[in-house]
């Protein structure tokens, strides 16, 4: 497996503003330069444009691999990661043109506002989505939320007001977990049986989480019928395998993208501070009487998770960013202002403790004292300073993100190791890949996962063994060791399945491990058709 390295801080370059439409008109089309992210290599280039990349520089990544210069590999992994991230939060219009600014926010939302949500493709009841019924709508922006059938499971639907909110520019969330669909109406079977919980702001409000689809990734689920459990039983008995579309670094906007988004019901002084990414939205949430309400609040983006299928990682690809007061703000140059998930008066807190819901299934709104496990490394810190400094002269908001990791397979090729051979590779090459680095947590995604010191056995291995890595508990066969225990996007997500059988009548069925390429979709949002 490749070790990173701390790279060197390098000096932020000047800035520069390139028009984005020739770029943008090479979307699914062959690109012939290198791309101007790359043009300071392996400093951040400050001339950002709204490329979407199918892949990182191939012919880059070999020919630093070929000289041992990992750590540039990883540099050119985190620039990809970055350059995601800003074509991703570009404003576009309705017809999909970018503005010719990334700081336009006038000109429109941003370009994953027009993506699909999850809710919209794999419907509560089971039903055709509306992008697969009129294929026209895979490409179109944002269609309007179905108001026939509710968007989440167990809660009601949402007014008419909300539907009648422009699409791109108004949020309608109920799920308050970032694994699963937790939500406030959750029965209290399921959430004994949940991966995990919800995570509860300072200021004693959930947080809500959302998941977007790009239309490469809705085309194959369209045409393959995956979106309801009755197309995957038909899928998998006709011997078919899930393998979604893989982005090639000489076409734009190519291979699966998921988008998974953290949002912060905002106060108003957080609303006014100009440090969030805001939106407008309705969200589903609870009276003091455990009755289901919805509120209309202000939301400010906090974490957001990027996965890209490619061609140079089958295992994909996984960047995470995080808002920077997540964990700690200067009071002295914010006053007012504290950090959203971390009390810095309570030294004594908690950190990472799950909340548990009553017996009447109301969580009590004590504040998550949340704990990074894996400080972000010296160079991702560097790069990101490069970002801040660019972002802060463009008077961009995306000045207040940072970059956390990018996971990549190093090996593609490397079978994954058995969960129950040795350590560390039962572990470290759980999904195969060799992935690096071998943990990455969003904390605002993947809280309660970050264990710190623990057994490396399952709860049948031997006493206080209660630990579970990537989301499953490890086999028995390393009783005895202790290890640094977090989660991994890749080690998680190749845990993923998609249905090959099912009871609609008791509601159980299987999706057998590993067979759904990376995506939790298929088997966590998927619905039986009456």
């Amino acid at each position: 497996m490749m070790h990173r390295r701390t790279l060197a801080a390098a000096a932020a370059v000047g800035i520069a503003l390139v028009a984005p439409l020739a770029l943008w008109a090479q979307s699914a089309a062959t690109q012939t330069s290198t791309a101007p992210y790359l043009k300071a290599f392996p400093n951040f280039a400050p001339a950002v444009t709204p490329q979407l990349p199918g892949d990182v520089d191939t012919a880059l990544k070999t020919k630093l691999e070929n000289n041992n210069e990992f750590d540039r590999v990883q540099r050119e992994f985190d620039l990809y990661s970055w350059q995601m991230f800003f074509a991703l939060a570009w404003p576009t219009n309705d017809d999909g043109r970018p503005a010719p600014r990334l700081t336009d926010t006038s000109f429109g939302a941003p370009r994953w506002t027009s993506w699909n949500t999850s809710p919209q493709i794999f419907r509560t009841n089971g039903g055709t989505p509306a992008a697969c019924a009129k294929p026209g709508l895979i490409k179109a922006a944002a269609v309007a939320a179905d108001t026939a059938a509710p968007l989440f499971a167990g809660l009601g639907t949402f007014p008419a007001e909300a539907h009648a909110a422009n699409p791109r520019t108004t949020r309608l969330l109920g799920v308050i977990s970032a694994v699963g669909e937790l939500n406030v109406n959750t029965p209290m079977n399921d959430i004994q049986q949940a991966f995990s919980g919800p995570l509860i702001d300072q200021n004693g409000q959930f947080v809500y989480y959302e998941i977007m689809i790009d239309k490469n990734e809705v085309t194959y689920l369209c045409g393959n019928s995956l979106y309801n459990i009755n197309g995957q039983l038909d899928f998998t008995a006709a011997k078919k395998t899930v393998v979604m579309p893989a982005g090639i670094d000489t076409t734009n906007d190519s291979g699966a993208f998921e988008l998974k988004v953290a949002w912060k019901v905002l106060s108003a002084a957080e609303d006014k501070s100009g440090r969030f990414f805001t939106v407008d939205g309705y969200i589903k949430d609870e009276d003091a009487n455990n009755n289901e309400i919805t509120r209309q609040v202000r939301l400010g983006l906090v974490g957001m998770h990027i996965a890209h299928k490619s061609a140079s990682s089958p295992q994909w690809i996984w960047s995470t960013f995080e808002h920077v007061d997540n964990l700690s703000v200067d009071p002295v140059a914010n006053p007012g202002l504290k950090p959203s998930f971390f009390n810095p008066n309570c030294e004594l807190c908690a950190v990472n403790v799950l909340p548990v819901a009553g017996p009447d299934g109301v969580y009590p709104r004590t504040p998550t004292q949340v704990w990074r496990s894996v400080p972000i490394p010296d160079a991702k810190q560097a790069l990101n300073d490069q970002v801040r400094a660019t972002m802060a002269k463009m008077g961009s908001v995306w000045q207040y993100y940072q970059l956390i990791d990018t996971q990549w397979p190093t090996d593609p090729s490397a079978p994954a190791t058995d969960g129950a051979g040795p350590l560390p590779n039962s572990i470290a090459n759980k999904p195969g890949g060799d992935p690096t680095p071998v943990f990455l947590t969003n904390i605002t995604m993947e809280t309660y996962f970050q264990g710190g010191n623990s057994p490396a056995c399952n709860i049948g291995g031997g006493p206080g063994c209660t630990v579970f890595f990537n989301g499953h508990a490890v086999p028995p066969t390393d009783n005895g060791a202790t290890v640094f225990a977090s989660e991994s996007c890749m080690g998680c997500h190749s845990s993923a399945g998609v249905y090959s059988a099912y009871n609609p009548k008791t509601g159980n069925g299987v999706a057998k491990s590993g067979t759904g390429d990376f995506s939790w979709l298929l088997s966590k949002k998927a619905q039986w058709k009456q």
